[in-house]
């Protein structure tokens, strides 16, 4: 028998080793097949890369450059959101928010905060030796030539606002374009016949208030609004609809801790700032505080952890209550215009809901246009306006001897036991009745019978104490220390004065 040829004897041994018939040949030098890459998830750190390198035997050939993935890392989207700002003696982070809530909109962490918001996620880049290495978006950003970076920050508001070279500008600008043509119609019925009290004068200096805060917004005046009235009366709603205006820069308050609290870093870029329902309530913190955001030129701004700043203060402050003593209103009062507002339109909804289809109509830009285009010499806004509201709210705010004084001239007696104006009057009748009329209505700490006698001077000019010899009791006379008054007229002029405006005494001096 004939010897097998080679290939036929090879092709046999074949089929002992594998007898399955039909499969397709594999060529020897296919590749295998590639698995499914996994999809790239920046929560979770990949495994460490090693540089791509050529295959072996490739003598004389460099490695092939590494190529990083950037698995969702964007230097821009990191800038858009964050900034390195140095604050005092620290460099930290902020991130601005403006639709965030008040106590958010400006957000000031460290950098190690910073650092552990973005531990879980990564992001890969090429080191100086080509090698590729795994690090956290944080690491990346803070590494980058490019990274958002500033000396400082300002509030510098305005249509002309310019930043001051290398510091961030809290500034956003208007949230609606000026323009022509547009009507905010039911708006100017409330403020000039609801909140002014069909008053054009006082309509006038109100709406060029507003008008100033977007015209020369950097431009301190040193004086706020202050409107009182019932529930539902639209207290609130000339502040809300200002406030749409500069949407980013309009805060509303019904906390005294966003404005007294120590860590206020909200306020460093607030221009119109709303106070709800009697947030100063008798507080003296917060009363020094709401003065001082009326006409300080600065304030400080304070965040957990971090040094103090001081930036400069633009906050217009506006309160809304509907309290009978809302301000601490000074008898020379300066700073508040306090408007009571008319409850023609209390409760109608259908009124302020046809105010916002208006204004959401156009209404929102003509107003704007209007506000910038206001003549602001027509009015003084330095000197507020004298109304009835702030001549309560200054009674109020009177001592308890002022108060009692104010009594006096209003009933026109010169005690509660007398029934006529006395024009000598005993010095220990004047301070008994001072006493009970302090006990009467609640009075705990009550002024010495000298601290009353010394404020009876500045009250009264013209005033003399000396010793006469007067009736005490009916027909007893008796020599003592007596006041003598001039008449009850000129006594109430002179409070008039002291007041700095008119009061209606009510009736005809006895």
């Amino acid at each position: 028998m004939g010897e097998q040829p080679k290939h036929e004897a090879f092709e046999a041994i074949a089929r002992m080793v594998d007898p399955v018939e039909g499969l397709a040949p594999v060529a020897p030098d296919a590749p295998a097949p590639e698995a499914a890459a996994p999809a790239e998830d920046e929560t979770a750190p990949p495994a460490k890369p090693r540089r791509k390198r050529k295959p072996a035997g490739d003598a004389g050939e460099e490695d092939a450059p590494a190529r990083a993935r950037a698995m969702g890392y964007s230097t821009d989207d990191m800038n858009a959101e964050w900034a390195l700002v140095l604050m005092g003696s620290k460099a930290v982070m902020v991130r601005e928010q403006t639709a965030g809530p008040i106590e958010d909109r400006l957000r000031i962490i460290s950098v190690d905060a910073f650092k552990q918001w973005f531990s879980n996620r990564f992001t890969e880049t090429v080191n100086p030796q080509g090698d590729l290495k795994v690090v956290t978006w944080a690491t990346r950003w803070l590494s980058a030539r490019d990274r958002r970076q500033f000396q400082g920050i300002e509030f510098n508001p305005g249509p002309d606002a310019q930043a001051t070279e290398g510091y961030l500008n809290l500034w956003r600008g208007f949230a609606v374009e000026p323009r022509n043509g547009g009507s905010y119609a039911i708006l100017r019925d409330h403020m000039i016949n609801n909140v002014c009290d069909g008053d054009p004068d006082l309509y006038r200096w109100v709406f060029g208030w507003f008008a100033h805060m977007m015209q020369r917004p950097r431009e301190r005046i040193g004086t706020a609004l202050v409107m009182r009235g019932k529930m539902g009366v639209g207290k609130s709603k000339v502040g809300e609809v200002m406030g749409s205006l500069i949407a980013a820069h309009y805060f509303s308050v019904d906390d005294p801790r966003y404005i007294t609290g120590q860590f206020n870093s909200h306020m460093a870029s607030c221009l119109l700032l709303q106070a709800e329902e009697a947030v100063w309530a008798g507080d003296k913190a917060a009363e020094g505080r709401l003065k001082g955001l009326v006409t300080s030129k600065f304030q400080m701004i304070e965040n957990k952890g971090i040094d103090p700043i001081r930036i400069d203060n633009f906050v217009c402050l506006m309160m809304t209550s509907n309290e009978d003593w809302v301000v601490p209103a000074g008898k020379d009062e300066r700073r508040f215009c306090v408007l009571d507002i008319n409850p023609r339109c209390a409760q109608n909804t259908d009124y302020f809901r046809e105010m916002d289809e208006e204004l959401d109509a156009g209404g929102r830009e003509a107003l704007l246009h209007d506000l910038l285009h206001f003549d602001l010499s027509q009015v003084d806004l330095r000197k507020i306006p004298r109304t009835g509201g702030l001549l309560e709210q200054k009674l109020r705010s009177l001592d308890s001897i002022e108060s009692w004084w104010f009594g006096r001239l209003e009933k026109g007696t010169s005690t509660r036991n007398c029934a006529t104006w006395l024009e000598e009057v005993s010095c220990d009748a004047l301070f008994a009745d001072y006493l009970d009329i302090s006990d009467k209505i609640g009075i705990r700490r009550k002024a010495e019978e000298t601290a009353v006698g010394m404020k009876l001077r500045k009250l009264v000019p013209g005033i003399i104490k000396r010793r006469l010899t007067i009736e005490v009791e009916p027909g007893v006379m008796r020599r003592s220390w007596c006041f003598v008054m001039p008449s009850l007229a000129d006594c109430r002029d002179a409070f008039v004065r002291e007041l700095g405006q008119a009061v209606d005494w009510g009736d005809d001096e006895p």
